[in-house]
Order: structure tokens, then C-alpha cells, then sequence
């Protein structure tokens, strides 16, 4: 059983080897993901128990927690439906590259949920982030590149803030498994260290606030398959990174887990305020991703800070992480439907978003109702506060897709739309089949249903209000902070050339003279030293970084 569950990542990552050359095609993955997601989706529904590979890696430990378990059945979804609608782009001058990427970004992302020790745990990180790289870029257009390139400026951020957490802790407890964290932390000189950087890598990938920008980039430029993966699953290994890698209610933790705690709220609320005043539709749906990773930031926080119950937030963090990823996944497929121009896929993409926003009956009732009811005051109110922003952001997001009078209705493609239709259907059923009794109760509550109700209503008067008030909607740019930054670094850039060449014009009249002088007086020869001091200090270099990676590697093995 332990090597079936090894190939759910390592089959996708030997088939990329096949994409690349060119002998796979629009056919081939589309079929090579759908038959890794039915094993993966297999396993969703059974279970696997931990498993120990002493002969991989540092010694490698494969199984399937609760949370993984849920994520690995949404996976096996998305994954299979954004292969469907990509199958075009497999083919082509640029399909084996995109074809490759996508297949090492699955093998990644699979891997991020089924392992379940640090090292291994980082390398399918490390895999899923970097092959997403190639998914960005895809269209290779200046708007691409530049989103290519911000992601991997904060991708690199991250993995150097995951790196200084994971040396620090490899250094002191080697290569633990998940279920032997909390006990390596109690073994820690600097919990607090680890724990923070820990949490702040893995918040690159989650897209919260500061380090968000760029999930507003990517998702516009990337292909509308690439872009449901990475809203719907890929940011979801920064959770379980969280889950899995930092404990639950260590004191010295507190600071670190109050701080998510924060930024966590400033992400849910800023981000869909932002994304309200942004001109593409896709653009609203990154937003929203943020806004939604920090309403789990929450849970998170407060469950790291030793504020709330492990027992009630763990499966409410899992049921409503499940309902993000299903009905996100099925707002970006949506965007390959809704260019048809019909009004009735606009009517079907209304669903998940108003699920998103916890409408009763749909899926995020219960999944934000799971949520309220295991966080304490005042944060379940805030969650509820939260529901407003949202609902305006959707608002917003429906808006921009929905079809004009004078569109044009053309054919849809059978295949892509029945699988993006099961996904809208399974987006509502699964939440509610996943949650359990107590959840179910809570949800259908009067006050539960009366709180879904009253924040969209306030929402709809507001959109209304605002839309008469400013007439014309005023737009932000994409990736907010990101625009101000980058003229700043062109001004100081230009600041640095500037002074560089008023020096060089200062400087002109003295080369001048230097070249005058009478040759005999220059040196005809500079003697070489015995040991040439690049070579030096390169040597010097390698002894360092040999000690640097020698010392954990030494206490790993």
C-alpha cells in the first residue's frame, strides 16, 4: 500500500519527462492526470495510514491526515477538470514545456499532501512552486513575464524564510514527522524563531498581507485552467504546511500566532475592498483568494496563539478550506464558459460565488457556520462582518462576467462544460456530506440562516448605493502595493544612473590627463600574486557553505 502511495506524485512526475519530449500531447496528459486523480481520489475516500521509507530521502513518512485526506479529493477534481480545459494548450510550438510544468506542478502539489515528514514535505513544496513558475508565464506576453517575475521574486522570499525554519529545526531534531512536532518544538532552543519563519513562508504561498501581491498578477496572466489550480489547491499547501509543521498551542508561540491572527483579518477585509475596485474579472477572483486565505489565517492564528479548541477549529478549517478550493476552482473554470456569451452559464457561475459568501443553502453556510461556531468572540463576528466585503466583491466579479444585451450566444464545448458543471455541483454537495451532524445543525439554525441573509442584503445596498454615487467605477491598479513600489526602484534606478554618469563627467578631465602622461612613467608590468585572491576567496566560500549544509546534513543522517 505504501508504494501506491507513492506513485500518486511520483507518476505525474515521470510522465512530465514524457510531456516534454513531445510524446504525450492534448491527449496524453489530460489522461495521465485523470488516472493519477482516480488513485489519488481512491485514497480520498479510503484513508491511508502513516507509512516510514527509510531508503528515501532522509527518510520519508507518506500518509493522509484529515485535512489531507479532504484536500486530496478536491485535488483529484480540480486537477482533472483544469487538464480537461487545458487540453489545447498541450499541443503547439510551447505545449511540451506547458505540458511538463503543469504535470511537475500536480506531482508537487500531490506531493505536498500525501508526505508527511519535513524534508520531503519541502522538496514537493519546493516542486509545486517552481513548476507553477512555468504556468504563469505561459503566454510569455510583457504582462506574463512581469508577473513571472514578481511571483518568483516572492517565491524565492519564501522558500529562504522556509529554509532558515527548517535548518534551525533540522539542526536540533533531524527530519520529523508531522505527528512528532510538537514534541521537536519542546526540544527547541528558539521555538519562537522556527515557528515564526515557518509561518511567514508559508504565508507567501497562502497570498496573505504583505506578501500577496503576487496572486492579483498571476492569476491574470496565467490560462484559465493554470489559474483554478493555483486559486483553488496550489495555495492551499501553505495550510497544510501550517497545520502540519507548526503546533497548536505552544506558549512560545503566541506571538508569532496572534500576528497571523492579525494579518489574517487585515487580508480578509483589505483584499476584498481592494478587489472591488479592480476592471477584470479574474483579477476580483485573485482577490478574493486572499480575502478567503485570510478568513483561514484566522483559525490558524488563533489555534498557533493557544486560543481556541484543536478538537472544534481542525475540521472546521478543513471543511471550509474543502469549500474554498471547489467552488474557486469553479468561478476560474467558469471564465472558459462565460466567453460563450450565454446567459444561463452566467446564471450557473452565480452559485459558487454565492456560496463563497455563505448564502443559505449553499456550501459556504456550512462552512462558514463550522467556522463561527468554533472561534471565540469577537472573532466569529468578524467572520461574519466579512461576509459584507464579500459580497460586495462578487458582486463586482458578476458584474464584469455577465453577459450584455447585445451578446452574441455561441455553441459550448460538450466535454469542458459538463466537467465544469460537476464541479459547480460537487462545490455545493461535498462540504455538506463532508461536515459532520453538529455542523449540519449549526448551519440550519435560524440564527445561522438569518446571518447568511442580512450581510448580502447590506451588501446589495451598498453595491447599489456606490454604483449610483460614483457613477463611473474607479479602478486600482493589480497587485496594489506592488505599483508604487516598482516606480520607486525605477526612480531610485534612475537616481543611481544619473549620479553615476554626472561622476563619470567629473572624472573625464582627470582620465584625460592619465592618458597624456608620458608612457615610461606608467607601470609596463603588474606581477600576478603567488595565490591568486578570487581563488582564495572562492575556496573560502565553498568551506563555508560545505560547513553550512555539512552540519544539518550530518545530523539528519
Amino acid at each position: 500500500m505504501s508504494m501506491v502511495l507513492l506513485l500518486i506524485p511520483a507518476l505525474p512526475a515521470l510522465l512530465a519527462l514524457g510531456a516534454l519530449s513531445g510524446h504525450l500531447g492534448g491527449r496524453g496528459v489530460p489522461a495521465s492526470v485523470t488516472l493519477t486523480a482516480a488513485l489519488a481520489g481512491g485514497f480520498a475516500i479510503v484513508g491511508a495510514d502513516p507509512v516510514h521509507l527509510d531508503w528515501l530521502l532522509l527518510g520519508t513518512t507518506l500518509g493522509l491526515g484529515s485535512t489531507a485526506q479532504a484536500l486530496l479529493g478536491a485535488a483529484a477534481i480540480l486537477w482533472t477538470a483544469a487538464a480537461i480545459a487545458a487540453r489545447r494548450l498541450f499541443d503547439g510550438d510551447t505545449g511540451p514545456r506547458f505540458g511538463m510544468c503543469f504535470l511537475l506542478t500536480f506531482a508537487g502539489n500531490l506531493g505536498v499532501i500525501v508526505v508527511q515528514d519535513l524534508a520531503g514535505f519541502y522538496l514537493a513544496f519546493a516542486v509545486m512552486t517552481f513548476a507553477a513558475y512555468g504556468l504563469v508565464v505561459h503566454d510569455e506576453s510583457r504582462e506574463a513575464v512581469r508577473a513571472g517575475r514578481i511571483y518568483l521574486i516572492l517565491s524565492i522570499a519564501g522558500e529562504a524564510l522556509l529554509l532558515g525554519g527548517i535548518f534551525m529545526l533540522a539542526a536540533e531534531v533531524g527530519n520529523p514527522a508531522a505527528s512528532a512536532i510538537p514534541a521537536a518544538y519542546e526540544e527547541l532552543t528558539q521555538p519562537q524563531v522556527v515557528g515564526g519563519l515557518l509561518l511567514a513562508g508559508f504565508a507567501v504561498k497562502m497570498g496573505i498581507a504583505p506578501l500577496h501581491v503576487w496572486l492579483p498578477l498571476a492569476h491574470p496572466a496565467a490560462p484559465v485552467p493554470a489559474s483554478a489550480v493555483l486559486s483553488g489547491i496550489i495555495v492551499k499547501g501553505g495550510l497544510l504546511g501550517w497545520l502540519q509543521f507548526v503546533p497548536a498551542g505552544d506558549p512560545a508561540l503566541a506571538l508569532p500566532g496572534n500576528a497571523l491572527t492579525a494579518l489574517g483579518l487585515v487580508s480578509a477585509f483589505g483584499a476584498a475592498l481592494i478587489g472591488c475596485f479592480q476592471s477584470r474579472a479574474k483579477t476580483v477572483l485573485a482577490y478574493s483568494t486572499i480575502s478567503q486565505m485570510g478568513l483561514l489565517a484566522v483559525p490558524v492564528g488563533l489555534l498557533v496563539a493557544g486560543h481556541g479548541d484543536a478538537g472544534l477549529l481542525l475540521p472546521a478549517i478543513t471543511l471550509f478550506a474543502l469549500h474554498h478550493a471547489l467552488n474557486k476552482g469553479a468561478l476560474f473554470l467558469a471564465m472558459d464558459q462565460i466567453k460563450h456569451g450565454r446567459r444561463a452559464v452566467a446564471l450557473i457561475t452565480a452559485l459558487p460565488a454565492i456560496a463563497l459568501v455563505g448564502v443559505p443553502v449553499a456550501s459556504g453556510l456550512i462552512a462558514k457556520g463550522a467556522v463561527k461556531s468554533a472561534l471565540p468572540e469577537p472573532f466569529a463576528l468578524a467572520l461574519t462582518l466579512t461576509a459584507i466585503t464579500t459580497a460586495l466583491l462578487l458582486i463586482r466579479f458578476l458584474c464584469l462576467i455577465w453577459p450584455g444585451r447585445n451578446a452574441s450566444p455561441r455553441a459550448l464545448e460538450p466535454v469542458p462544460f459538463l466537467i465544469w458543471l460537476v464541479v459547480v455541483l460537487l462545490g455545493q454537495a461535498l462540504p455538506w456530506l463532508y461536515a459532520n451532524a453538529d455542523d449540519r445543525a449549526y448551519a440550519l439554525a435560524p440564527g445561522t440562516l438569518w446571518d447568511g441573509l442580512w450581510p448580502v442584503a447590506i451588501a446589495v445596498v451598498v453595491a447599489g448605493l456606490a454604483s449610483e454615487v460614483l457613477k463611473r467605477w474607479p479602478s486600482l491598479p493589480e497587485g496594489d502595493v506592488v505599483s508604487p513600489v516598482e516606480r520607486g526602484l525605477r526612480r531610485l534606478y534612475r537616481g543611481v544612473v544619473r549620479r553615476h554618469r554626472q561622476l563619470g563627467d567629473r572624472l573625464r578631465p582627470n582620465r584625460e590627463r592619465l592618458a597624456a602622461l608620458p608612457a615610461h612613467r606608467l607601470p609596463q608590468h603588474i606581477p600576478e600574486p603567488g595565490i591568486p585572491w578570487v581563488g582564495a576567496l572562492i575556496l573560502v566560500m565553498t568551506l563555508v557553505l560545505a560547513l553550512l549544509y555539512g552540519i544539518p546534513v550530518g545530523v539528519l543522517s
